[in-house]
């Protein structure tokens, strides 16, 4: 079993790229205690890595257009109750976790080997 301390952010969001590595939305996928991200910490991530609309987009995949942004992106940082919200897939947010050097591949491997060979 995993010992990586989770803490209770309060529902505060992270001044720092570093403070993202102790929310439950950068555990690997299979940790019982991965909450995905909010649209809030979203927008976080890509705000604290510095990126646009477009580098974020072109990043994990999604399309975007250099004068109007990403609609993806947007969707992802939207409000919850928003009819334009949409949750971002595990596969983008860790993808942008690697980028902002906020979790590494190696963090991802040991925590399946942890698991076991049922995985």
């Amino acid at each position: 079993m995993e010992t990586t301390p989770i803490y209770d952010v309060g529902g505060s969001l992270p001044v720092s790229l570093e403070a993202f590595s102790n929310r439950p939305c950068a555990l690997p996928f299979g940790h019982p205690a991965y909450l995905p991200p909010s649209p809030q910490e979203v927008d976080r991530l890509v705000t604290l890595a510095g990126w646009s609309q477009c580098k974020a987009a072109a990043l994990v995949g999604v399309s975007f257009n250099p004068k109007k942004g990403s609609s993806t992106i947007r969707k992802w940082r939207a409000r919850p109750n928003s009819d334009d919200a949409r949750a971002i897939p595990y596969s983008a947010w860790r993808l942008m976790l690697l980028y902002a050097r906020v979790v590494s591949i190696d963090d991802g491997l040991a925590a399946i080997d942890r698991q076991g060979a049922g995985v």
